[in-house]
């Protein structure tokens, strides 16, 4: 009998140490979690491009779509914002027109002017030349010419203004007689080709009568 209530006494026990360890083991079991993908290398929880944010990256700093340049409007190459041309802003080109025949730049006192007789019109010359004479042009003696059908105003070169100035005077909206000295010279008599070097404006005389002599 001592000995059955001896193991009854120690399967109690034992019963109870057991009952007792089960329970701390229980308790010092780690809760079960459950874990969900959270990066993608980014730096962040978000899904990404590896770039740290969320939105699309084009290259351009910031988080629009872009051309490379920093900003988020279109780039021309022009240096702004804006479409353009290259040019740096957003003008037309603007067109610079010169007018034919500017005004007199030279006093008429500092043009030498020869008048040379074509016409077949005995002292032609003579009679054009005082026409010019209280303008205050320095007319140079009236000389003679090859006979010629067609008158004409030359000029040397850069002179065109002045002879614009001859022509408003001896022949008014005549711009087709102006024209400049060739190369090659004007078909003046021998003893005139003195005066010819002097001259700045040459008028010849034609048998067409554009310049009254009257």
């Amino acid at each position: 009998m001592l000995l059955i209530v001896v193991a009854v006494v120690l399967g109690a026990a034992l019963l109870w140490k057991g009952l007792d360890d089960g329970a701390d083991l229980a308790a010092n079991q780690p809760s079960p979690t459950t874990t969900a993908p959270t990066s993608d290398g980014s730096g962040d929880g978000t899904p990404g491009d590896g770039s740290g944010e969320v939105t699309p990256d084009d290259g351009s700093g910031d988080a629009t779509p872009g051309d490379g340049s920093g900003d988020a409007t279109p780039d021309d190459g022009s240096g702004d914002a804006t479409p353009g041309d290259g040019s740096g802003d957003t003008t037309g080109d603007t067109t610079t027109t010169t007018t034919l025949f500017p005004t007199s730049t030279e006093p008429p006192n500092e043009v030498q002017v020869l008048v040379a007789n074509g016409s077949g019109i005995a002292r032609a010359a003579g009679a054009v030349s005082a026409l010019l004479a209280p303008q205050g042009y320095a007319t140079l003696p009236p000389a003679n010419a090859q006979p010629t059908d067609s008158t004409m105003i030359y000029f040397r070169p850069g002179m065109v203004n002045e002879a614009r100035a001859v022509m408003d005077i001896l022949a008014p909206d005549s711009p087709d007689l102006l024209a400049q000295i060739p190369p090659t010279g004007l078909p003046v008599a021998e003893n005139a080709l003195d005066r010819l070097e002097l001259a700045d404006v040459v008028v010849i005389l034609g048998a067409d009568d554009r310049i009254s002599t009257g």
